[in-house]
């Protein structure tokens, strides 16, 4: 397999119900077309924690820069990662994330409204 698109869903002015927008992790991870305007919900049902890291394919002096990794809770954690800045945006415009174990880990990609 390889990494997945995500597609974005728009959170309405009437609001959004956040158990329908869910998609299950998968192995290779996941990838989602850049905007400040997205954020990525993560919730984790499983009974360990699991970690979601979004690669950073920035460099400073020649040096990476550190990929940012975020650490979802176990059984119940429901995290909300803000917009991502466009230090996050691959060459081919996408923002991409990897997932430390896919397992009970769900993801959405969430627009606001302009």
């Amino acid at each position: 397999m390889a990494r997945t698109d995500l597609d974005a869903v728009p959170v309405p002015r009437a609001g959004l119900d956040l158990t329908a927008a869910l998609t299950p992790a998968i192995a290779d991870g996941h990838m989602f077309v850049h905007s400040e305007r997205r954020m990525l919900r993560v919730k984790n049902t499983n009974a360990a924690a699991r970690t979601v890291t979004v690669q950073i394919p920035a460099t400073v002096d020649g040096q990476d820069i550190v990929d940012k990794p975020y650490v979802i809770p176990a059984n119940t954690g429901d995290v909300l990662i803000p917009a991502f800045r466009a230090i996050y945006r691959q060459a081919n415009g996408k923002v991409y994330i990897d997932y430390s174990d896919p397992a009970g880990v769900s993801v959405a990609v969430l627009e606001l409204p302009v």
